[in-house]
């Protein structure tokens, strides 16, 4: 039996300690000037499931139950094969069938139909288009995606030198003359794969479009894609994206939990993630309970895709208003003594203006050490006795009184010889003066009356310090006014979100999906099996390492197998994934 990672866990705590080392800069983070897509979002183009196709989708339902009743080689089958085999089926039946039919309403139809549309939109302009195809290659001697496309768009009237397949430029130089042209308007469709068309494709400067005929794995592989239109250089302002799927396939499925994985993805880079747990970004293969419930049409398969986006949502909301109330606590225990220390402030303040208004009708008169100016002249005489005094003792650390001027003390407070470096004025003591409080003035060295209009000055400012004061005690008084009356306020959707839980639940005991399951290989077996023969082109998985119920390896901010509880429905939080697996025990923080 093989084992693999499971899940995360204690998320906020990992990505605390992720921010102490990672500095993240994410594009939306940086506002680059980048194209912007139609409509604010991709646009779903769907096809209806053709009869084929579902009787197919039944026959994967079987072999998925095989493989949990009977010992099934993996070798032979899997999940992950099965999977792929689902997927090719939905993006054209001859992938799996070679003698099938073809189809009149199917993606490749449509996806044909809309690429013929911009080609003739954006004929003047020589815009461009990318479509990208990961579960087919070109191959002249059985049936492939590549191959049908460009016959179909060769017969909608698109020129054949218009059109060309990444898989034609092997060496570097073929792809610069490639990339080359197709910069420069003279192949206007280019079809690829994720791993030959993604990261170093730059063709951007004439997209118009780009086109997913399929699903990929990763979150990652949608991030390569889109990259190649989504970027700087696109002389087009607006792009469109295409998605397709095909009803009652894996499809719609498979884009929602892609969906899912990207938004938390996404929450981690900008620190914003609610959730305290999320399930491995990897996994590639459905469940069996998944594929049965696709494969049936269970219209409980979308109901539980919009009650997990529903509980997403509130459950982020309920995270903001815990924080929220946590904040209001702390708010509500430091306000007093803010207000406490501004009220005194006020009293000090209002002392010291009522001493200088008790001395504004007398002639200028200052005190420095034990001498008193006042009369003819004084003001400037008693300014340079009061430089020269505080400059002389530049060197005493201490705060000592070196004059006194309407009442107040004048003081001053050297900085020390052992500030080497800096300007003159960083170097020169600290000046203040002090009543009731003690207000802070600059010394001039240069210009001795310069001191003096300092410290006048900063008498005249107490009127607006008390001012503002008031204002700041007043403000703070009605803060904690209103935070009494908010703290202790319930979550306003909490019931909606129990009731989403406990909804949540019963969708996953309808659909099978809180039961384990297990692929039992023979005994000869060895673990290092040769590979399943997924999908071409991404699928390059080992068989059997992607089985979900299959035992997983804890391990920290990892979480290991066990029994569900059932009662606890209190206790039970949603993940990141769409199939919201139960919660299990694991370690805490």
């Amino acid at each position: 039996m093989h084992t693999r990672f499971a899940k995360f866990i204690n998320l906020p705590e990992l990505l605390s300690m992720f921010r102490t080392f990672a500095d993240v800069q994410t594009a939306d983070m940086l506002n680059l000037p980048r194209p912007t897509v139609a409509g604010g979002r991709p646009q779903i183009a769907a096809a209806p499931a053709s009869e084929p196709l579902k009787a197919f989708i039944q026959t994967l339902t079987k072999r998925a139950e095989k493989l949990r009743t009977s010992r099934v080689d993996p070798s032979v089958d899997n999940m992950l094969k099965i999977t792929g085999d689902c997927r090719k089926a939905a993006l054209d039946m001859r992938l799996v069938e070679p003698f099938g039919e073809p189809e009149l309403d199917t993606k490749l139809t449509l996806a044909v139909q809309r690429i013929k549309t911009v080609w003739a939109e954006t004929r003047d302009a020589r815009s461009t288009q990318l479509v990208f195809c990961d579960l087919s290659t070109p191959n002249p001697a059985s049936f492939n995606v590549y191959d049908e496309v460009r016959s179909k768009l060769l017969e909608a009237g698109v020129p054949p030198a218009e059109i060309a397949f990444i898989h034609d430029a092997d060496s570097d130089a073929e792809k610069k003359t490639l990339f080359d042209d197709v910069n420069a308007g003279r192949i206007r469709i280019l079809i690829g794969s994720t791993e030959k068309m993604g990261a170093g494709t730059n063709v951007q400067k004439r997209l118009a479009a780009l086109h997913h005929l399929d699903a990929p794995w990763r979150p990652r592989d949608i991030e390569q894609r889109e990259g190649r239109i989504l970027r700087q250089g696109n002389l087009n302002g607006e792009v469109k994206i295409f998605r397709y799927v095909t009803e009652g396939s894996f499809d719609a499925y498979m884009w929602q939990t892609l969906e899912t994985k990207a938004r938390f993805i996404q929450q981690v880079m900008n620190g914003q993630t609610s959730v305290r747990s999320a399930e491995d970004l990897d996994g590639g293969a459905l469940t069996y309970a998944e594929i049965k419930a696709i494969a049936s049409g269970n219209p409980a398969v979308m109901e539980k895709v919009k009650t997990d986006t529903e509980i997403r949502k509130l459950d982020q909301l309920r995270a903001a208003h815990l924080n929220q109330q946590h904040s209001i606590r702390l708010q509500i225990r430091a306000l007093p003594s803010e207000i406490k220390e501004r009220q005194e402030r006020i009293e000090r303040l209002s002392a010291d203006i009522a001493s200088r208004d008790s001395h504004a009708g007398e002639e200028f008169s200052m005190t420095v050490g034990k001498r008193v100016y006042s009369g003819k002249g004084a003001r400037e005489d008693g300014a340079t006795a009061l430089t020269i005094a505080i400059l002389s003792w530049r060197d005493d650390l201490s705060l000592q009184v070196r004059g006194a001027f309407r009442g107040f003390e004048i003081l001053s407070r050297g900085r020390g010889a052992t500030l080497l470096i800096g300007s003159d004025e960083e170097r020169l003591p600290e000046l203040f003066i002090r009543g009731s409080g003690i207000y802070k003035a600059q010394l001039n060295a240069e210009n001795p009356v310069g001191t003096m209009q300092s410290i006048e000055y900063a008498l005249r400012a107490l009127d607006k310090a008390a001012d503002d004061e008031r204002e700041r005690a007043a403000r703070a008084e009605k803060m904690l006014g209103d935070f009494a009356e908010q703290a202790g306020r319930p979550y306003e959707h909490e019931a909606r979100l129990k009731e989403l839980l406990i909804r949540q639940a019963q969708l996953n005991a309808l659909l099978d999906l809180d039961k384990g399951e297990r692929q039992v290989a023979p005994d000869d077996r060895a673990e290092g099996s040769p590979e399943a023969d997924g999908d071409a082109g991404g699928d390059d998985r080992a068989v059997g390492a992607d089985t979900r119920s299959e035992r997983r390896s804890p391990g920290p901010w990892r979480n290991a197998p066990g029994q569900r509880k059932e009662k606890i429905l209190d206790e039970v939080r949603p993940t990141v994934s769409a199939r919201s697996p139960p919660s299990v025990p694991g370690t805490k923080f």
